[in-house]
């Protein structure tokens, strides 16, 4: 019997990648050199993109923009003013211009209220933009991971899922906040190079020459901090993966004493991250001071350059200290463009990595049909299933993504089914089916396939002649349930896990939790029917969050009820009366179950016995006991371990007492 264990990779799969999250603990792999993608272009392009997307708060962003670039020239021109028409006069006279003093005053006063106006505008605005985009995308990400099939996510490492929602979203819409003030910026140069034109065309020289410095040192930081976001993001991903590895693998790691090891193993891909991170600080600890610095620079070149041009009488002192405003007001605008163009190699990467995924191909696509009611008629004719090498499909070469949209329809790759034809009719008298083979044969896939989880490669699955492809995402949905050996509990009540949020009456829970075997120690619990289980159930036994699962699938009474092994962590009494009293009680179910124990393959109606992903022969137990020598040495197998572990008597009963059950 198999149990339940976290994802481990198979020893016939290629070698891990240098960064993969299956590195042995503490070994360090040679550092990668990351690719240098273009990143001008596509950033603005996606930034354009995300703004049209979000246009409304966007526009008023970029108005509070434009409305505080412009106050920043007029406050400049209003103080060469105030120093032309005021200042200057009063040291001239020898006493202050009161009137004039006071009114330019008031005019800087109430220049800089409405430039606070304009940047808490801008600011509440280009925050929405920004947090809006955050979460539309992650709402079609999550959307997408839904839709898809559930090999898609099997080839997916589960952290770098996570990290897509959450850190690549982020890093897609980073610039998003300063994006409006980097666009004001332009209008206020424009209009800045007017002004300064008008007063001295020499000025206006240095100010062409820092602006031609600026985008020149920001070209620069973009080529060598691109491949270093490269990494950033890529490292990120690997350090959610080998977290959630660890977290998920918990049991293993502290049964088999490998918590050093995993710590080792985490450590490292932590180390590999702060590294990286260290990397773009020391790129961008020389690129922001520089940046920084230019204004400052072009003040002292206006200064020495204004001072020679007063002496040849061409500029007024208030208009040198018009144009010296200027440039100081101008440092912070200008900065914006840094921020802006020093963070677009993080939109590029997280947002290539974000459309990959949703550029993805595969869907679950479903159809319009409906069921009557009544048990269904399940019937496989001539089903197999590959599954294909795919190894290659988690990690991209460069290391920026899984690859969510690769081809592999001509994949090499494992028959796990095989020409599979069964039929499960009620009317028939094959209400019951049980799937009978050994590890690997194939039971699992078909339970799946029967629940269309997965569709299959060849072959069709019909319920009462209704190809699965063809039914509605509703009509599958009430019509067929699948409960898996891997019971899952969500961090909630009991009754909430038991109704998932449907809309279900005290007696209908109550009876799917006595079908089930869960509603004594239910009622043992703290709060009964509300006592919240922890994270997975911890509160709770694997047979306990079996029950669980299993009074979740009966509450709703499906038309086929496919159980793959739900019951193993069960004892063989328990398992017996749940399924007896699923056959008794759910009478207007089908049952296929995936099934090991003789006592419960007995009370099937018609028995499949799989090999090798094939039906090697079906009938009752009763029949495949005389007819099949493989099919009686699996179950004999079975028995014989069962009583050397004392489950079983040795004439066949279970020793907890399976004759009363029955």
């Amino acid at each position: 019997m198999s149990t339940a264990a976290p994802h481990l990779p198979a020893p016939h799969r290629p070698a891990p990648h240098p960064h993969s999250p299956h590195r042995s603990a503490g070994s360090r792999s040679a550092p990668v050199r990351p690719a240098r993608p273009a990143v001008l272009v596509p950033g603005l392009r996606r930034l354009l993109r995300g703004s049209w997307e979000q246009r409304r708060p966007f526009a008023v962003a970029v108005l509070g923009a434009i409305a505080f670039s412009i106050l920043q020239v007029t406050t400049s021109r209003v103080i060469g003013t105030v120093t032309q028409e005021a200042i200057i006069p009063s040291f001239r006279e020898g006493r202050p211009l009161t009137a004039a003093v006071w009114l330019g005053g008031a005019a800087i006063l109430g220049v800089g209220m409405l430039r606070a106006v304009a940047v808490a505008v801008r600011r509440v605005s280009a925050s929405a933009t920004q947090f809006s985009l955050h979460r539309l995308y992650r709402e079609r990400l999550v959307a997408l991971y839904e839709r898809v099939p559930l090999l898609w996510h099997r080839r997916q490492a589960t952290g770098t899922l996570l990290s897509s929602v959450h850190a690549d979203i982020e890093a897609t819409f980073y610039p998003m906040a300063p994006f409006p003030f980097a666009l004001g910026t332009i209008v206020m140069l424009v209009y800045a190079g007017v002004v300064v034109a008008l007063i001295d065309p020499v000025l206006l020289l240095v100010m062409a020459v820092l602006v031609v410095l600026l985008i020149a040192l920001n070209v620069l930081f973009q080529r060598y901090a691109a491949p270093i976001a490269v990494e950033s993001q890529r490292l990120r991903a690997r350090v959610a993966e080998v977290a959630h590895e660890s977290f998920d693998g918990a049991n293993v790691v502290k049964s088999l004493g490998r918590e050093d090891a995993e710590e080792q193993r985490f450590t490292a891909a932590a180390e590999d991250l702060r590294a990286n991170g260290i990397r773009f600080g020391y790129v961008r600890g020389w690129f922001d001071p520089v940046i920084d610095a230019l204004p400052n620079i072009g003040i002292l070149l206006v200064a020495l350059l204004g001072a020679w041009r007063i002496r040849e009488g061409e500029l007024t002192p208030g208009d040198l200290v018009q144009v010296a405003y200027l440039f100081t007001l101008m440092a912070l605008p200008i900065r914006s463009f840094g921020w802006v163009l020093g963070d677009l190699a993080r939109t590029v990467v997280g947002g290539a990595r974000v459309e990959r995924l949703m550029a993805s191909r595969e869907r679950q696509v479903y159809g319009g049909a409906d069921l009557p009611d009544g048990p269904g008629r399940l019937a496989l004719s001539d089903v197999s299933f590959v599954y294909r090498d795919e190894a290659g499909a988690l990690a991209a070469p460069d290391g920026i993504l899984v690859d969510a949209d690769l081809d592999l329809e001509d994949a090499p790759g494992t028959p796990a089914l095989c020409d599979v034809t069964l039929t499960a009719d009620p009317a028939q008298g094959a209400r019951t089916v049980a799937i009978v083979g050994a590890t690997g044969s194939g039971k699992s896939t078909l339970a799946m396939l029967a629940g269309r989880l997965i569709d299959p490669t060849s072959g069709t699955i019909r319920l009462d002649g209704a190809d699965l492809r063809d039914l509605s995402a509703e009509a599958l949905a009430a019509g067929v349930v699948l409960v898996l050996q891997q019971a899952f509990v969500f961090d909630d009540t009991v009754r909430a896990n038991v109704t998932l949020g449907e809309d279900f009456t005290e007696d209908e829970i109550r009876w799917a939790l006595r079908v089930a075997q869960a509603e004594a120690f239910v009622d043992a619990l703290p709060a009964g029917l509300d006592t919240p289980l922890g994270e997975r159930g911890g509160t709770l036994s694997g047979g306990q969050r079996q029950r669980i699962a299993l009074a979740r699938a009966l509450v709703r009474r499906p038309r086929l009820l496919i159980l793959d092994d739900a019951t193993s962590a069960c004892d063989p009494s328990v398992e017996l009366a749940i399924l007896e009293g699923i056959r008794r009680e759910m009478t207007g179910s089908t049952l296929l179950l995936v099934a090991y124990r003789k006592s419960t393959i007995a009370i099937a109606d018609r028995v499949v016995f799989l090999e090798h992903g094939r039906v090697a022969a079906e009938g009752t137990h009763a029949r495949l006991r005389e007819t099949s020598a493989a099919y009686r040495a699996l179950v004999d197998a079975y028995d014989e371990a069962a009583i050397s572990h004392g489950l079983l008597d040795a004439d066949g009963d279970d020793a907890a007492g399976t004759g009363a059950a029955r």
